[in-house]
């Protein structure tokens, strides 16, 4: 890519607000109106241009939301022709115009581009996300409400059409800044194309509010034009490629900053009725009221959320997604505890010569090769069962309802299915893996919850002492531990 092409973007940027320093000069002068008119129609129709050809030719992964907000400017450029050929005609158009329909249809179609683009930057799903971009949205829409809609729906001189279309805008703004919001508190790289097509988002939010206080307003004008000269400039620059590539599993977090900016929208709403009760007006008392309540919602949502996270996190292995430890010793005391007359049974197993693994192939072979026999021990538990990385290369299953013969059963099941292939340990060498296997079932090997894991692991080392890659039950283990040779027993400990 040529360095002109590179900085191609900066000039259009460049261009697009000197357009709007001279479209503003013009109005503030009223010299040359229909100057004005076509330097503004003119710059919205060239970015409407430059989005769909530039997305035509670089035919980016995600490129339909590109296409849709190149509709959208279409749709803008139409409204902008109308309106200055209504404006040149007459003193001032009636409200509302045939360039409303235009400026409206542009809402939808801007909509389904930032769906479209936040589906590809974090698929599926997230739920915190979204519950913070509704907290911002929630305050936003009530302040929009106090000070814009609510105004604009009590002023009688506006027929309802023409209020209809009044209010239609800042309701299309908040599904708009809804959806940046979701974009930008979300995943994904932060591309020099992504920081432009935000800032045209904000300035378009910033277009609409000073429209919508003063339909004659000279600083609307200038900021659509900024608005055009940075939705060019995103589609120009080289990153518009990657601007909705998708973003690595849990690449948000819970920074003070954003925390920040959450309690500060959450204190919006009482802050908005605290100067209500001062302005001597509570005629918004019951929609503050009610946003204060959805604002309580949304915030319990999002700590419940936190904590179910946290939760997770600690009963959750982060390298196998099996359960922890203390998560299975948690659950064989809820079992022991429900169980009285039921017998259930705990399967032990360990991965052979582990060490050597490690050793020779690296730890990242290691992972690898505990990772593959989580996935099979998931596959050989059944649906009752709960299967956890008990330490190291040891595992263990839960098996509740089970006597010994079906705990025997599971356990060899375990052993076939993890001795039954290979593990791709790096560089293209495949490693068969074993298991050793000790079990222990209450009531039948005892009659204590807290003995079934000794017991277990004491079957779990005669079968590493019988050779390895076996099963072996508590009553079949010696009654009293194994005590090892000097010479072996580190081989043991390490295998």
């Amino acid at each position: 890519m040529t360095t002109v092409s590179k900085h191609r973007w900066a000039t259009f940027v460049a261009l697009g607000l000197l357009t709007a320093i001279g479209v503003a000069i013009l109005q503030v002068t009223g010299a040359v109106p229909v100057l004005a008119g076509a330097l503004y129609t003119g710059l919205s129709a060239l970015t409407a241009v430059t989005v769909l050809v530039v997305t035509h030719r670089r035919r980016p992964p995600g490129r339909l939301g590109w296409y849709l907000l190149g509709a959208g400017q279409v749709a803008y450029t139409i409204g902008d022709a109308l309106y200055a050929i209504a404006y040149a005609s007459h003193a001032g158009p009636a409200s509302p115009t045939a360039a409303d329909a235009f400026y409206l249809v542009q809402y939808p179609l801007l909509v389904g581009a930032l769906v479209a683009f936040v589906r590809r930057r974090t698929p599926g799903r997230h739920t915190p996300t979204l519950i913070d971009a509704g907290i911002i949205a929630v305050s936003a829409g009530l302040v929009s409400w106090v000070y814009l809609i609510g105004p604009l729906t009590a002023d009688e001189g506006l027929s309802p059409a023409a209020r209809l279309v009044t209010v239609a805008y800042p309701v299309g703004d908040l599904l708009v800044l809804v959806l940046g919001l979701r974009i930008l508190l979300g995943g994904g790289a932060r591309t020099p194309s992504y920081l432009l097509l935000l800032a045209s988002l904000l300035t378009t939010l910033g277009a609409d509010v000073a429209a919508t206080l003063s339909r004659a307003n000279v600083w609307s004008c200038v900021l659509w034009l900024v608005t055009y000269a940075l939705l060019g400039g995103a589609v120009l620059h080289p990153s518009m490629n990657r601007i909705d590539a998708p973003a690595p599993a849990h690449t948000t977090r819970t920074t003070a900053a954003r925390l920040a900016v959450l309690a500060g929208a959450s204190l919006l709403a009482p802050a908005v009725l605290l100067l209500r009760y001062l302005q001597g007006d509570v005629s918004d008392v019951p929609v503050i009221a009610i946003t204060c309540a959805l604002l309580f919602l949304l915030v319990l949502g999002r700590m419940a959320g936190m904590v179910a996270a946290q939760y997770h996190i600690a009963v959750t292995d982060g390298l196998t997604d099996l359960s922890t430890r203390r998560a299975f010793e948690e659950q064989l005391r809820a079992e022991a505890g429900r169980r009285r007359h039921r017998g259930f049974g705990v399967v032990l197993l360990d991965i052979d010569h582990f060490k050597a693994i490690n050793d020779e192939h690296g730890h990242a072979a290691g992972d690898r090769v505990l990772r593959d026999v989580a996935r099979r021990l998931r596959a050989a538990a059944r649906a009752g069962d709960m299967v956890a990385r008990y330490g190291g290369e040891e595992f263990a299953v839960l098996v509740p309802g089970a006597g010994e013969a079906e705990v025997a059963a599971l356990a060899e099941r375990v052993r076939h299915i993890v001795a039954g292939g290979t593990v791709d340990v790096g560089d293209g060498v495949h490693r068969r893996v074993t298991v050793s296997v000790g079990t222990a079932v209450l009531p039948d090997d005892t009659t204590e919850p807290g003995e079934l894991v000794q017991l277990a692991d004491r079957a779990l080392y005669a079968a590493k002492r019988d050779g390895r890659d076996r099963v072996v039950a508590a009553r079949r283990a010696p009654a009293r531990p194994v005590h090892l040779p000097r010479s072996r027993r580190s081989e043991f400990e390490a295998a």
